[in-house]
């Protein structure tokens, strides 16, 4: 599939799934596994709306 295709629900998604995933890696190593989730998804989110936006531009 093409990055052209994608739109930002795609985008945001990802980095939310992404952003989890290696949150609760990072509860498992160092912190809570709930905060560590809720900070992955979190940041994730935000980093799939920035690729968006850039991607737009």
């Amino acid at each position: 599939m093409s990055d052209k295709n994608l739109n930002v629900t795609d985008f945001l998604a990802r980095g939310i799934l992404i952003g989890g995933a290696l949150g609760v890696v990072g509860g498992w190593l160092i912190a809570d596994m709930r905060r560590g989730l809720f900070l992955g998804m979190l940041c994730g989110a935000l980093a799939g709306l920035t690729i968006a936006a850039r991607r737009r531009r």
